[in-house]
């Protein structure tokens, strides 16, 4: 049996009232060195067990959302252990085999682009491990400044949807510190994104050290962080810059800007060779001047997040970006606000023109707002995606501002995809100090658009200022690519380039397998119809930096997953794990692991789990995300969690009996409804009956026509003409709604077939669609995982029909015993 906190002696964890808080991270050391455009950089935490028995710890923390993770490696004492890359579902078999046994492992998931989990377990008692992570980024730079960015907490991401499961991590002796760790059917991995937050005014024992080498190979100038103090020394080209020792607490992002004396920086270009190729990365500034005077008249529609997550100063700060963003209209622009939490509201159902009396009434609007409820994004994108235009002849931009602390980004990401109209512009603000910048980035990304993300304590003028500057007028659009050289063109990414707007450079990654030299030939229209057009000479020396190969294989992933927005498909799923495998990268497909050779713990005597607690980010209001209410919240409420958790052994022993998943909601069966007619006519009529064998052949429908072929003549007998045309008006009703049919499957035994077609004809199809779906998914401790759509296999393309049933498949609980890989295909028959 598994000892209670009580039994421990004193260390890393805190008794607090009746809660027992556990702290195996004591720090984190992160080492970045910049090099032009390119930053390396190394993140060691280490970990210590305060308890007398073997630890495992659990840490969800947040990384750069483009950066390039290509290492990791456990360290013990003086030894250190390799990690591996390897598929992420034989990573996570390699890891639980190793834990069960008793070995050391390390184990490093990637769950969004900026979300990670690690998992360390077999910690002794009282032993200290490091674990080191290294990855590779490319700076964000713009009109002269560079900005390097390190993230240290994940904020609390709202989950919206259907809970599907009792929480995936519960049991355990310990209270939690609060969040939200529920997965749903929008969300079906929720539980792996909230790390526990430490109840307002409590500190953990875990603190972090920076340090920043910086070679610009010229003059550095200007060096600030409107986030951190920071130490600067200065030995020639060289900058080494640390953080203050008063601001080492990590909940917030760090945020470091300066410039270099060498405008000629702007224009850049970096090569690679090895065996996989040649691969460049190129930056490019266009040297275009725009003319105010040939300002296009825009449709401002600023979409402002108003949940509870916003509360104080966040809310604030976007409150004042949007009364700048009011007074700093043309005057020929119209606008419209549309502010959204659990429900969507809006200024006016129509565009108002820029005249004082409504500016006035738009800074009233802005000033009443309160921060409150869940973020419901999904509502207020949808609201202003679907606004009608009335001017055609004004360019409409769409302002999100928000924190983007929820957990369903793709489901944004897809609808944005989806419905934005091509003359549509859409820009995201976040403002905070650690906000979602994954989801913040991506939404500009799709928008063609400008992100921008701000602290929560900066000024804004100048922000705004520059904000309406670039848009008035992108300075290069309808960019193209043209190779010119021996061998294959190079595959670059972003594949579609972006419209530039003012001071923003036009960044590509690309790779010639040949490493043929050649000249890439970059053109586009520059304001006012003018063709522009440049042109790099490209050679792959065997020399170079590598992380050049790394940063193309990341980009290459993520175009591959914005492809995948509306969900994972078979062959997007395989082009990303194999260019991961190929590139050593981690993905939301593969994992390192590192194993120790030797068995270091008793496999046989119990474990702690504990999930890392961490700091809520700087300015977010605790009331504002969690409420005054914590326990027995509603589903996509925030909830207590255990953060000590029992050994997984010890949970399987009290779980309770596996049950299959409520059924959706459905009007009763029209076979009821014949049953009760038969009934109260007293009419013998008995339901078909239906063997294992043929379950999958069979439905609601063919059950319907089956039994009133069999009442149908009766009631024609007895002339009951009032039921008789019921009847015939609900046989018509039924053959309209489409038939959902399992066709063929592998990898489940006829008992979960029958459960399973069961469980999908409560689904509520949509009339007017039909075609085959394939489907390839795990099942694994009661949950349908890694589900993928073979698109090539299925005939059915609409998105909405598969979204339905793709989110009843991941709400499906199996048998928890029932371990298999499964290929499905049903057929929907309009």
């Amino acid at each position: 049996m598994t000892q209670t906190l009580e039994q421990q002696p004193s260390g890393l964890y805190l008794q607090n009232s009746n809660q027992q808080i556990a702290f195996p991270l004591k720090h984190t050391e992160v080492k970045a060195k910049i090099a032009g455009n390119i930053s390396r950089v190394e993140v060691t935490q280490s970990f210590e067990n305060p308890f007398t028995t073997s630890l495992e710890a659990v840490y969800i923390f947040p990384l750069p959302d483009e950066a390039a993770v290509d290492d990791m490696l456990i360290r013990i004492g003086d030894r250190t252990i390799q990690g591996s890359i390897k598929k992420r579902q034989e990573a996570v078999a390699i890891y639980e085999q190793a834990r069960k046994q008793g070995h050391t492992a390390g184990l490093l998931e990637q769950e969004r682009d900026n979300i990670f989990t690690q998992s360390l377990a077999n910690i002794k008692p009282g032993e200290q491990i490091d674990v080191i992570i290294r990855y590779s980024d490319s700076l964000k730079f713009e009109g002269g400044n560079y900005e390097f960015v390190f993230p240290m907490v994940v904020g609390p991401r709202y989950i919206p949807g259907i809970t599907i499961a009792e929480d995936a991590v519960g049991g355990g002796s310990a209270i939690a510190p609060m969040t939200l760790n529920q997965d749903t059917d929008l969300v079906s991995d929720a539980s792996r994104l909230n790390a526990p937050i430490l109840p307002s005014g409590m500190r953990s024992s875990h603190d972090i050290n920076v340090t920043i080498e910086i070679n610009a190979g010229v003059e550095i100038q200007d060096i600030n962080s409107p986030s951190h103090q920071i130490q600067i020394i200065r030995e020639e080209q060289l900058v080494n810059v640390k953080l203050g020792g008063g601001d080492t607490i990590p909940n917030k992002d760090l945020i470091l800007r300066y410039q270099v004396s060498n405008n000629k920086i702007q224009t850049t270009t970096l090569t690679q060779a090895d065996e996989r190729g040649g691969h460049f990365a190129l930056y490019l500034i266009p040297a275009l001047e725009y003319r105010p005077e040939e300002i296009v008249a825009k449709d401002m529609v600023f979409l402002i997040d108003s949940s509870g997550s916003q509360s104080g100063e966040p809310l604030m700060q976007c409150q004042e970006l949007m009364r700048r963003f009011i007074n700093g209209l043309n005057p020929d622009d119209t606008f419209n606000i549309i502010d959204f939490s659990d429900t969507t509201q809006q200024l006016s159902p129509v565009p108002l023109s820029n005249t004082s009396q409504n500016r006035s009434l738009a800074i009233n609007y802005i000033n009443r707002l309160n921060a409150g409820g869940g973020t419901e994004m999904l509502g207020g994108i949808r609201t202003v995606l679907n606004l009608k235009t009335t001017n055609p002849g004004r360019l409409r931009n769409i302002v999100l501002l928000t924190d983007g602390y929820i957990g369903n980004e793709n489901q944004i990401l897809a609808e944005v995809k989806q419905r934005l109209q091509p003359g549509t512009r859409l820009h995201s603000f976040g403002a905070g100090s650690s906000v979602n910048r994954f989801l913040l980035n991506r939404i500009a990304e799709l928008g063609r658009g400008i992100a921008r993300i701000i602290r929560h304590d900066e000024p804004v003028d100048e922000v705004v200022e520059k904000f309406f500057r670039q848009i008035n007028n992108p300075v290069l659009a309808n960019i193209q690519l043209q190779w010119e050289g021996d061998g294959e063109s190079p595959i670059m990414y972003p594949s579609t380039p972006p419209d530039l707007f003012a001071e923003q450079p036009l960044v590509l990654f690309g790779r010639k397998s040949d490493a043929h030299s050649g000249k890439l030939h970059i053109s586009g229209i520059a304001a006012g119809g003018r063709r522009y057009q440049y042109s790099f000479h490209l050679n792959f020396p065997q020399t170079g930096n590598p992380a050049i190969a790394q940063l193309w294989g990341r980009s290459r992933i993520k175009d591959l997953m914005n492809q995948m927005v509306s969900g994972d498909t078979k062959g997007g799923v395989e082009a990303v794990t194999d260019t991961a495998l190929a590139y050593q990268l981690l993905s939301q497909y593969t994992a390192f692991v590192a194993v120790s050779d030797e068995i270091r713990v008793n496999p046989n005597q119990d474990f702690i789990s504990v999930q890392v607690p961490v700091e809520i980010p700087e300015a977010i209001s605790h009331e504002g995300i969690f409420g005054n209410a914590v326990a027995a919240a509603p589903s996509g409420a925030m909830v207590n969690q255990p953060m000590v958790r029992r050994s997984r052994e010890a949970k399987k022993q009290s779980a309770p009996p596996p049950m299959s998943a409520p059924a959706p909601a459905k009007p009763m069966p029209r076979f009821e409804e014949m049953e009760s007619l038969a009934m109260e006519h007293d009419i013998p009529a008995s339901e078909p009956e239906i063997g294992f064998a043929d379950v999958d052949e069979f439905s609601n429908l063919e059950r319907f026509s089956l039994f009133s072929e069999q009442l149908m003549p009766q009631l024609e007998e007895m002339n009951l003409d009032d039921q008789l045309e019921d009847l015939k008006a609900l046989q018509r009703e039924e053959s309209s709604i489409p038939h959902l049919q399992i066709v063929s499957f592998t990898g489940l035994d006829q008992q979960m077939i029958y459960l399973l077609t069961q469980y999908l004809q409560a689904i509520q199809l949509p009339r007017g669609f039909g075609g085959d779906l394939v489907f390839e998914f795990q099942v694994n401790q009661g949950r349908v995982k890694q589900l993928m759509l073979d698109d090539e296999a299925s005939s059915l393309k609409e998105q909405t029909v598969i979204e339905l049933i793709r989110r009843s498949l991941l709400a499906w609980l199996p048998s928890q015993t029932f371990t298999s890989t499964v290929l499905l295909t049903l057929r929907i028959q309009a």
